[in-house]
């Protein structure tokens, strides 16, 4: 289920020119795997692959208490040109949900570790080098599977403005990378700059505040700036170039890409 129509096609266009992205093989494929716990029946999910055989390097992508976000096409594209193919897990559409903004999310854990397990069986993935990378309450389960570590089997983290006040005191003990907006309301930066100043001497963890970014500076769906649910949701098209070039590098770093 696509819960925002596709706007502000130029902008995500330029977005796509920012950061290097090409055209993909194969784009959107729906796919379906089974959770890591019995709480779903299956999961269905959005594949899309570079050009060529592989084994790419891969990321499980895990979306706000919106859904899925609204460029969801473009981002699967982006990470394709870069090298990687990109699982865009959809944690609502078998369950019937069309958000998860008032409550906790749990079972977004289980339903990214399906999604690895669902890539590990893909004969053009490399399962030693998959990414989990989150926004917003899915960049909540991304910090859950940093602090899991090796044990997790993924080998890097991006969380794209989480809530990290959800864990302030939490181990981090993957390579991770956090980006918020230093104007985000919903999940303030602050948190975020405890969490990091929190890790031990040999944390691999690098945190980068946008100013002037709010929440969901990365959705062009909320050019102008829109209240969602009691939330302040506004596109920053500068913030979310920078932020690209820098998943991009943080990627290429920890996947060896």
């Amino acid at each position: 289920m696509r819960h925002f129509v596709r706007t502000c096609l130029a902008a995500v266009a330029l977005l796509g020119l920012a950061t290097g992205a090409q055209s993909p093989a194969a784009a959107d494929e729906l796919v379906k795997f089974a959770a890591a716990s019995p709480t779903a029946t299956g999961i269905v999910g959005y594949l899309t692959k570079p050009k060529g055989a592989g084994p790419f390097p891969a990321v499980v992508l895990l979306h706000s208490c919106l859904g899925l976000p609204s460029d969801m096409d473009s981002v699967g594209s982006m990470l394709a040109g870069w090298g990687y193919v990109a699982l865009f897990v959809d944690d609502f559409a078998t369950r019937g949900l069309s958000d998860t903004c008032a409550v906790d999310f749990p079972e977004g854990l289980a339903d990214a570790f399906g999604g690895l397990a669902y890539l590990a069986t893909l004969p053009y993935v490399d399962r030693t080098r998959i990414a989990a990378i989150g926004f917003s309450q899915g960049a909540d389960t991304a910090l859950k599977v940093a602090a899991l570590g090796t044990a997790s089997a993924f080998k890097a983290v991006a969380a794209l403005y989480p809530p990290c006040g959800n864990r302030p005191d939490a181990q981090l003990q993957l390579p991770t990378l956090i980006l918020v907006g230093a104007a985000d309301t919903v999940t303030p930066a602050s948190y975020c700059q405890q969490l990091a100043g929190n890790q031990s001497a040999a944390a691999e963890v690098k945190l980068v505040v946008y100013p002037g970014a709010g929440h969901v500076f990365d959705d062009p769906a909320f050019t102008g700036g829109k209240q969602v649910l009691g939330m302040w949701l506004q596109f920053n098209q500068a913030a979310a170039v920078k932020a690209h070039a820098e998943l991009r590098r943080f990627l290429a770093a920890k996947l060896k890409q």
